[in-house]
């Protein structure tokens, strides 16, 4: 046999064959799950205990406890504008949301969420939402949402962990819808928009300097940045604020225990 014959009987010797099953391909480049608001819901105690004989308790997302609607001729939702060195003293005891986010990495969530509070914004009308931002004192929308652990993290059935996050709209005296936005907010109906995206916000392009050959990035505060893979999810209520001097209005000084 020639030098050639046992060469090409030494390269068959060495080679290997790959198998083309059992290979499992990691992308890191996809946003497999979107971010999305979640709530539980009231359950008889017959459907609780249906769900579990020993602790009568389903696992779901914890309750909002607010309405889409603050009907303001309930008692609980009739908000006030108050005056200089004065505030509601109906406000909101505090509001406590639930979003949700699956994507995750070796056992731990991988999406930083973010929300922003938006009044008023109508996304009808084409305007951007970062012109409605507000209740920044309540809700930072560039701080990542804090994960929140409840037996529904590790209690629901054939679906993935949920990863919830919890936005927490209050400070120490509660959720002061009609003057704690931020900026005036006149008597009559308004909307409280939560936007919520997994991705940071949009950036913008901005020229600056005198010659305007420089430019540097502004944040789109509540504006998903869709090309970069986000997902969003927006939840809206409807609320309205009285006159101080209005039937029903309890406004209180703020020196007032």
């Amino acid at each position: 046999m020639g030098a050639v014959g046992l060469g090409m009987l030494a390269s068959v010797g060495v080679s290997c064959l790959i198998p083309d099953h059992d290979i499992q391909v990691l992308t890191t480049d996809v946003n497999r799950y979107p971010v999305r608001f979640v709530e539980g819901i009231e359950l008889s105690e017959e459907a609780r205990c249906a769900c579990s004989e020993a602790s009568c308790e389903c696992p779901m997302a914890p309750l909002t406890l607010v309405p889409p609607f603050l009907d303001p001729d309930d008692p609980a939702y009739q908000f006030c504008i108050c005056g200089e060195n004065k505030v509601d003293a109906n406000r909101l005891p505090g509001v406590t949301l639930y979003v949700e986010d699956q994507d995750e990495v070796d056992g731990d969530a991988d999406d930083p969420v973010r929300a922003a509070a938006l009044l008023d914004w109508d996304p009808t009308l084409g305007d951007t939402a970062v012109d409605y931002v507000a209740y920044r004192n309540y809700l930072d929308p560039r701080e990542p949402l804090a994960l929140y652990y409840s037996p529904f993290e590790t209690s629901v059935l054939k679906r993935p962990r949920p990863y919830l996050r919890a936005i927490t709209l209050s400070d120490s005296e509660g959720f002061d819808l009609c003057n704690g936005a931020g900026r005036p907010v006149g008597p009559g109906f308004h909307t409280l928009s939560i936007i919520a995206s997994d991705r940071l916000w949009f950036k913008r392009e901005t020229q600056t300097g005198d010659t305007g050959t420089e430019s540097m990035e502004v944040v789109q505060d509540g504006v998903p940045d869709i090309a970069a893979g986000a997902t969003y999810d927006v939840q809206t209520y409807v609320f309205k604020c009285l006159e101080e001097g209005d039937d029903f209005c309890e406004c209180a000084d703020i020196t007032d225990p």
